[in-house]
C-alpha cells in the first residue's frame, strides 16, 4: 500500500538540486526560465521550513508541559466547535470544560495574532533606526537558512559546492542583529546580554568549525549532497550504517555542544538569563518585533539540528525504503526533542564556565578530532600502500 504513495511523492517532488532544469521540465515550461523555477523552489522550501517551525514550537510546548506535569496548550478547532455548540444550545457558560480540549495546535496562531495586536514601543532614548533594524537582521538571516539546506538529494532549493559554508556564514550574521539590538535599546540589561552573546559565540565558533572540518576532509567537499553520499557509501557494521558520528565521535560531541551554544539554547542561554538580565537583549522589545526574535531562535535551532543531521547522522540516508525527506526530518526532530529535554532538566551554567568549556576543553578536543581524521584520510592510506597494511578506513 505504501508503494503507490511513495511513487506519488516522487512525482510530486522532483529533484530540486537543479531548479532551472528539473523544476522547469516538471512544470512543462522552457528550461531557460530560471526565475520561475527558482521562485518555485524557494517558496516550497520556505513553506516546508515554516511548517516545521510551527510544529517545533508546538512540540516544545507539549513536551515541556509533560515534563512539568501539565497538559500544555489545548486550543484547537474542536475547542471552538464545542464551545459554539454549548452556546447555541444553552445559556452561555465561559468556564473552560474538559471536552473543549484539543491538541493545541491553534495556540501558535493565537499567540501570533496577539503579537500583531500589541503596541510597538520604542524607548525614548533608543536609537530608533538601529532598534528597528536589529530584529529585521536577526529574522532575515534566520529565514534565509530555510532555503539553504536540502531535505534530500531531490528536495533542495539550492545546491552549491560550498553549501555548508554558506549556511554557517548565514548563522554568523544573526549576532550582528543581537549586538545591534542590545546597543540600540539604551538599556544596561540589553547591552550586557548583547556582549554576553558576542563572547559566547566567539568562544564556540572556532571549535564548531574545526569539528566540521573533519567531515569536510572525509567527504572532500562542502556540498551537503556529497557529504551525505559519502556516508551512504560507507560500509555497514551488523546492519548499522557507519555514518560520520562513529569514526568522528569526538567531533560529533564537540559539534553538538557548540551548535547548542550557537543557537543559545539551555544551558547556554546566558545572553537571555531572565533571573539576571530580565530578558537580555530583547528586554525593550514588544509586539511583532519580540515575536521575530522568538521565531528566529526556533528557526536557528531547527537549522542547527539539520546541519548536525547532514554532517554526522547520514542526512536523508536510512536502512529502510522510506522517502528520504521523512528520514531526514525524523533525525532532525529526534535531535530537537533531545534539546527540549535538556532545556527543561539542566540548569544554566555561569559565564566563566561557558568560556572555560569553549576554550579549554572543546577547542583541544576539536583539534584532536581533526588530527585523527587527517591520519585516517591522508597518512594511513599512504603507509598502507608502502607496508601493505589492511584497509581499515
Amino acid at each position: 500500500m505504501l508503494i503507490p504513495i511513495f511513487e506519488f511523492q516522487e512525482g510530486l517532488f522532483p529533484p530540486f538540486t537543479n531548479p532551472a532544469g528539473s523544476i522547469a521540465d516538471w512544470l512543462g515550461t522552457d528550461g531557460g526560465i530560471t526565475t520561475l523555477a527558482w521562485l518555485y523552489a524557494v517558496n516550497i522550501a520556505f513553506a516546508v521550513g515554516m511548517t516545521n517551525l510551527i510544529l517545533v514550537i508546538h512540540l516544545e510546548r507539549k513536551i515541556a508541559a509533560r515534563i512539568q506535569d501539565r497538559r500544555g496548550p489545548m486550543l484547537s478547532f474542536r475547542s471552538f466547535r464545542e464551545l459554539g455548540e454549548d452556546l447555541a444550545g444553552s445559556a452561555p457558560s465561559w468556564k473552560f470544560k474538559e471536552n473543549y480540549a484539543g491538541i493545541g495546535i491553534l495556540q501558535n496562531l493565537a499567540d501570533g495574532i496577539k503579537a500583531f495586536a500589541k503596541e510597538l514601543i520604542v524607548p525614548a532614548k533608543a536609537d530608533k533606526f538601529l532598534f528597528t533594524m536589529g530584529p529585521i537582521i536577526f529574522i532575515s538571516s534566520s529565514v534565509f537558512l530555510l532555503v539553504l539546506f536540502p531535505l534530500s538529494d531531490r528536495f533542495a532549493a539550492s545546491s552549491a559546492p560550498a553549501g555548508l559554508m554558506v549556511i554557517m556564514a548565514a548563522f554568523s550574521i544573526a549576532p550582528i542583529g543581537v549586538l545591534t539590538s542590545g546597543w540600540a535599546s539604551n538599556n544596561k540589561y540589553s547591552m550586557i546580554g548583547g556582549m554576553r552573546s558576542a563572547a559566547q559565540l566567539m568562544s564556540y565558533e572556532i571549535p564548531l568549525l574545526l569539528s566540521m572540518s573533519g567531515v569536510f576532509l572525509m567527504a572532500g567537499s562542502y556540498d551537503p549532497v556529497v557529504i551525505v553520499e559519502q556516508q551512504q557509501a560507507s560500509s555497514w557494521f551488523f546492519g548499522i550504517p557507519i555514518w560520520n558520528f562513529i569514526p568522528q565521535f569526538i567531533g560529533f560531541i564537540v559539534f553538538m555542544i557548540c551548535i547548542l551554544a550557537e543557537v543559545e539554547r539551555v544551558p547556554f542561554d546566558l545572553p537571555e538569563a531572565e533571573a539576571e538580565l530580565v530578558e537580555g537583549w530583547t528586554t525593550e522589545y514588544s509586539g511583532i518585533r519580540y515575536m521575530f526574535f522568538l521565531m528566529a531562535e526556533y528557526i536557528r535551532g531547527f537549522a542547527g539540528a539539520a546541519v548536525a543531521t547532514i554532517l554526522f547522522l547520514g542526512g536523508w540516508a536510512g536502512p529502510w525504503p522510506i522517502p528520504p525527506e521523512i528520514w531526514f526530518l525524523t533525525k532532525v526532530y529526534l535531535i530537537i526533542i533531545f534539546w527540549i529535554f535538556i532545556r527543561w532538566s539542566v540548569p544554566r551554567i555561569r559565564t566563566d564556565q561557558i568560556l572555560e568549556l569553549g576554550w579549554k576543553k572543546l577547542l583541544p578536543l576539536s583539534l584532536i578530532n581533526l588530527l585523527i581524521v587527517i591520519f585516517m584520510v591522508e597518512i594511513y592510506p599512504y603507509f598502507s600502500e608502502i607496508v601493505s597494511l589492511p584497509e581499515v578506513f
